[in-house]
């Protein structure tokens, strides 16, 4: 029996049911953080800013959106490495004017 039937009659959801209806709340709620209704193609979606549709397709472009995201991380130097690799007095005030203007520290 599906949960939509046992809602119907008033049944209590099984601990399986449970976990499940768990597993895509948590879905629906990581989908939304990271505001993936943005890219769907469903209108409802992209109405409400929220996930209204099939959540474990929202969490497939999640898994492919944070693969490509770290990637792409590894893939950059971090900004150690940057100003380790700076040879100037000059470019190096630049730098650091620059991450102060980027972290919003003055």
């Amino acid at each position: 029996m599906s949960l939509r039937k046992g809602k119907e009659f008033g049944l209590k959801p099984t601990a399986a049911e449970n976990r499940s209806l768990e597993r895509e709340r948590s879905l629906r709620f990581a989908a939304d953080r990271i505001c993936l209704w943005c890219l769907c193609a469903d209108p409802a979606c992209r109405r409400a800013k929220a996930c209204r549709g099939d959540v474990r397709a929202c969490a497939g472009r999640m898994v492919a959106w944070y693969e490509a995201f770290e990637d792409e991380r590894r893939a950059r130097p971090d900004f150690a490495t940057l100003e380790s690799q700076i040879e100037t007095a000059q470019e190096l005030r630049a730098y650091r004017a620059w991450r102060r203007a980027f972290t919003g520290r003055r």
